[in-house]
């Protein structure tokens, strides 16, 4: 039961939070640019094609859409040239996140209909062009505005959920602790809430599923429930797809008796995305879901695949427990819920598809992710290790600041605090990488420039706008 106390800490929760992602300067639009203009499309005309906006399209060059042919062939776009003549131009990316985002959009607008003016006349001359804009209503010309507060909306709420759900197993300052940690100890606030990538809106249906399941302990019949979000995170992004057959297995071998319903609200789920698909493209599944971009698992590749599983945990530009040491102690929270049969054998499938979700990422051809800051690729599973730090906290004591260990934890905890502040708060780590689209893995793995150094020991100028 969701009691008032913990709602009041909740909301109280959600609004530092909010405010904090909302006033960090840095905003991460580039793959994400188009979300904005598909959720104006779909509340002026129903639809979410581009075709509206060819301007647009020929300034960002066509950069993250493709052609849907008049016989239903998807092309890629060329560079400048855009589509073949009858074509329509749709976002590349997974429709899922504009489709989370879109109420989100609905509230924003309704607000500004109503304080818009009022604040535009007491602000005056007080405020800057991109603040006017979104006063003024105008999304496309405010766009990194708005997908910087819809996106801090979103991850926030994901710490409200991790909160709720820790405050199922600690008191409510261990539950504090949880929430805030994956706040801003993490890529939650340096990635996921300076867009509207994919990541922050995938955390959000993770946590929440593992919020319901967590209910699921006294409550079975909530169980089933979980299908709806981890098959609309999988929409939103596919390595979700892990965590999905994951818990499907967890739910048809030990609560078959829950399983058909299960089954059911995840058809239920996935007709609407099945059902646009077969519309548009006249195939179940957008492109972006069916890319060749993962090394078959030959004796070629194994160098590549080894280097990217130690890079994403160990290098000193995309590392997570280089970003954020403290989730080493999500790895002691694993092994104690073994072996104190902690949630047990739920915690066994969540800890598979942790392991799984590395060794995926670790195939993929582009493993350091492109611009970006830090781990993005293990974004999407910051609830899943977040939720093994509860074990830590319950057995390791490390509310005792005497013990050497709370020190070690303690120590990295603030270091994963600074490291996420500088991506959130400063572009010179951001400028680290290049003006190449893809980082190599020799750059990723430079002890002697790591990205969340630069501009410390130096001054790197800004982005032009």
């Amino acid at each position: 039961m969701l009691t008032r106390a913990n709602a009041i800490v909740a909301a109280l929760l959600f609004g530092v939070v909010f405010v904090s992602y909302a006033v960090s300067p840095v905003s991460q639009s580039a793959d994400s640019f188009w979300v904005v203009p598909v959720m104006l499309n779909v509340l002026s005309t129903g639809h979410t094609s581009l075709d509206g906006y060819p301007q647009l399209l020929r300034e960002k060059e066509y950069h993250g859409v493709e052609c849907v042919t008049a016989d239903y062939r998807v092309v890629s776009t060329s560079g400048p040239l855009g589509c073949p003549a009858g074509s329509h131009y749709y976002y590349w990316y997974p429709i899922g996140t504009p489709f989370v985002a879109l109420p989100l959009m609905v509230a924003a607008d309704t607000a500004m209909r109503i304080l818009g003016p009022p604040a535009l006349r007491l602000a005056g001359a007080h405020i800057g062009p991109v603040a006017r804009a979104f006063l003024q209503r105008d999304y496309l010309a405010s766009h990194l505005l708005v997908e910087v507060l819809l996106s801090s909306i979103i991850t926030a709420l994901s710490s409200v959920l991790l909160f709720l759900t820790a405050r199922l197993y600690l008191g409510v300052r261990g539950a504090i602790v949880i929430a805030l940690l994956f706040a801003f100890g993490t890529s939650a606030w340096s990635t996921a809430s300076r867009a509207l990538w994919q990541h922050g809106p995938a955390m959000l249906m993770l946590a929440l599923a593992l919020y319901l399941l967590s209910l699921a302990a006294n409550r079975p019949s909530l169980l089933s429930w979980t299908a709806a979000p981890l098959v609309l995170a999988y929409f939103i992004r596919p390595t979700s797809s892990l965590s999905l057959a994951l818990v499907g297995a967890y739910v048809f071998l030990h609560h078959r008796e829950r399983f058909w319903k299960w089954l059911l609200l995840a058809a239920v789920t996935a007709a609407p995305f099945l059902a646009y698909n077969l519309y548009i493209y006249h195939r179940p599944l957008q492109s972006y879901f069916t890319l060749g971009l993962f090394l078959a698992p030959t004796a070629a590749n194994l160098g590549h695949i080894l280097t990217a599983f130690a890079g994403h945990v160990l290098s000193p530009s995309r590392g997570l427990f280089i970003f954020s040491p403290f989730l080493l102690f999500s790895l002691a929270g694993i092994w104690l819920s073994f072996r104190r049969h902690w949630m047990t054998p739920l915690v066994y499938y969540l800890a598979a598809a942790l392991a799984l979700h590395w060794i995926v990422i670790s195939d993929f051809l582009y493993w350091t992710a492109g611009h970006c800051y830090g781990p993005r690729l293990f974004t999407d599973v910051l609830p899943l290790l977040l939720f093994f730090l509860i074990p830590a906290l319950l057995w390791l004591r490390l509310d005792d600041p005497r013990r050497p260990i709370s020190a070690a934890f303690y120590l990295c905890v603030l270091v994963s605090v600074f490291i996420h502040y500088r991506g959130a708060a400063y572009w010179a780590p951001y400028e680290w990488n290049g003006s190449q689209p893809q980082v190599t893995a020799e750059h990723a793995w430079d002890w002697r420039d790591p990205q969340f150094l630069r501009g410390v020991f130096g001054t790197v100028p800004p982005p032009e706008p």
